[in-house]
């Protein structure tokens, strides 16, 4: 059907549309400036260098090899991967506390000995912690080896609590004391003056009930015992467990009738019990404790030769000082 036969009504439809889309429409226009051409640089080209020249020919720490093994899907046999890894970085330590004056911990309580004339053995403690101090008896510590050891060394027919350690004297002629009175929670933070000037006080004690034998309940008082009362040239370098190289030797007694059954104390080392003493283990500290019944036996039956051993004279400590 052509334009000019389209009813008016519909010819003027077509016109309106028509003017409508022409306002939309655009003429393409040719570009005004000519289109750029690329050209090849004039510089020289640079050489390209290998991966071998580039690759750093400097040195370098061999790294640990981890080896691991993967199945692979398809059936084959296990084949060898090498992973490389950096050395794994040691473990944080953690911090002594330094120094704490007594009035730090002077809302706890000391703890008393349990002593009498001619016991067995004498523990002695570095100085009370402080959980021992909070519940009142020696060595309260939930994680503390010394009830467990004690009992599996073969020094008493079961296990002990803490709060049962008054009854050692009478039922097993063991003793308890500690070289320092005053409680502190680690024992760093007791100098080493402090543990220097109580051991005459503490030798002086000794020497009043006359133990069989003194077992240190840590190297390191052992050590500082030691330097107080043995001579330089006798010293030994390094404190182990086991028994120690002096003895405390009393003086014979004049009156025949009451004749003293005990006429020297031996010194016996063992670690400390504490769980947070990681270089002797739980076991070990049990065999310890079973080498020290072991030396019980011999002193007792006069099987055990002392002669080597240096003799202390016990009157170089006041009793006065207890």
């Amino acid at each position: 059907m052509e334009e000019g036969s389209l009813p008016e009504g519909t010819q003027q439809a077509v016109t309106t549309f028509r003017e409508s889309i022409a306002q939309f429409s655009c003429k393409l226009e040719p570009p005004t400036s000519p289109v750029p051409v690329l050209r090849r640089s004039s510089r020289r080209p640079v050489p390209r260098r290998s991966y071998t020249e580039l690759e750093d020919t400097t040195p370098k720490e061999p790294l640990e090899k981890k080896r691991l093994f993967r199945k692979l899907d398809h059936g084959l046999d296990q084949k060898k991967v090498f992973l490389r890894r950096s050395p794994a970085s040691p473990p944080k330590k953690k911090l002594k506390r330094g120094l704490a004056p007594p009035e730090t911990y002077a809302h706890l309580h000391l703890l008393p000995d349990y002593l009498q004339l001619h016991l067995d053995i004498v523990f002695c403690g570095i100085n009370p912690g402080q959980k021992s101090a909070e519940i009142g008896h020696h060595f309260g510590h939930p994680t503390n080896h010394f009830w467990t050891g004690l009992h599996a060394g073969g020094l008493t027919s079961s296990k002990l609590p803490p709060t049962e350690d008054f009854t050692l004297p009478e039922l097993y002629n063991i003793g308890l004391t500690n070289l320092v009175d005053r409680p502190t929670a680690e024992q760093s933070e007791l100098s080493e003056a402090e543990m220097r000037t109580a051991v005459p006080a503490f030798l002086a004690k000794i020497a009043r009930y006359r133990p069989r034998i003194v077992c240190f309940v840590g190297l390191s008082i052992a050590g500082t015992v030691q330097h107080c009362a043995v001579p330089r040239k006798h010293r030994t370098a390094k404190v182990m467990p086991g028994l120690m190289s002096f003895k405390l030797v009393y003086p014979k007694q004049e009156d025949t009738k009451n004749v003293d059954p005990i006429s020297e104390t031996l010194f016996f080392a063992m670690p400390s019990t504490s769980a947070r003493v990681t270089q002797y283990q739980a076991n070990e500290k049990v065999e310890i404790f079973a080498d020290l019944k072991r030396c019980l036996c011999q002193v007792k039956t006069s099987s055990l030769d002392c002669s080597s051993m240096v003799a202390i004279d016990p009157k170089l400590f006041s009793v006065d000082k207890l």
